[in-house]
């Protein structure tokens, strides 16, 4: 279900005036359109990216202690190789 937000906005008139220099929308309602949905993937984004290096960083403690016969590097060169 997509629900609408009716509500007034006093923005400053030379950035609205930019971001529709930039943007594909025509009107001012398109445009803070565009707008937050850039703001929305932008932060998703950021989110994502955060939660994956929390995991790596996770990873890497629990490896930290490991020992590997042979350096990761040396398996994928060799894995590439062979292809």
């Amino acid at each position: 279900m997509i629900a609408h937000m009716r509500t007034n906005l006093v923005l400053n008139d030379e950035l609205v005036r930019e971001a529709m220099r930039l943007s594909a929308g025509r009107s001012k309602r398109a445009v803070v359109e565009e707008a937050l949905r850039t703001y929305v993937a932008v932060k998703s984004g950021e989110r994502a990216r955060e939660a994956y290096r929390d995991r790596l960083r996770r990873i890497a403690g629990r490896l930290r202690d490991l020992k590997l016969r042979e350096r990761p590097s040396d398996v994928l060169r060799a894995d590439r190789d062979r292809r």
